[in-house]
């Protein structure tokens, strides 16, 4: 209700401004956590498949559904700083010091290109392809580091240089066409039953 001024009395944009706090702060807790549960399923949960860059389907996809829910500019960064935030304690038994950065530079990416405005960036086929490229950023950035301070890399040694960036592609790829199909079909069941 407005006053004889114009504008809004002091307590309702008070309460205006703490709600729109509230909000951030759990979206932000949201993303932060989804980022969590992907470093914790890529911890916890060992695949029969031995082939580099495997957890890029539940990773890219945990992410592109955090991108897609979220109206952040950030989401994705948001979502990665979850994973580098839980990579601070050493329990869950990963052995690479740069993991927490690594697997930082796919969110980096994908709120860059999502960010770029353009008509189709919403659209399935362009978000996987975005993830595919995201989650390359993971072998790429170890090759760097690895040829730039001499720290090898097991998946290295074993497959080279080229087979886990593009197995690291096509994983996420897989991801994020399993997480825009889940965030679509999320999507319609929630707006069929609010309508």
């Amino acid at each position: 209700m407005e006053n004889i001024s114009g504008r809004l009395p002091a307590k309702t944009t008070s309460g205006l401004i703490h709600n729109k706090t509230f909000r951030l702060t759990l979206e932000v807790m949201f993303l932060a956590g989804l980022g969590m549960l992907a470093i914790l399923l890529h911890a916890r949960f060992k695949s029969p498949l031995s082939i580099p860059g495997h957890h890029g389907i539940e990773f890219m996809a945990l992410l592109l559904m955090g991108r897609l829910s979220s109206n952040l500019k950030f989401a994705s960064t948001t979502t990665s700083f979850g994973v580098g935030l839980l990579l601070l304690f050493p329990v869950l038994g990963f052995r690479d010091p740069m993991m927490g950065f690594n697997f930082m530079l796919p969110g980096l990416l994908l709120d860059f290109c999502y960010n770029l405005g353009w008509n189709f960036v919403k659209k399935a086929w362009f978000l996987s392809l975005i993830a595919g490229l995201a989650y390359m950023m993971i072998p790429i950035s170890r090759m760097i580091i690895s040829i730039s301070t001499g720290y090898q890399y097991e998946t290295f040694l074993k497959y080279g240089l080229f087979v886990p960036v593009l197995t690291h592609f096509a994983f996420g790829l897989a991801g994020g066409l399993l997480g825009t199909g889940i965030y679509k079909i999320l999507n319609k069941f929630f707006s069929k039953r609010s309508s």
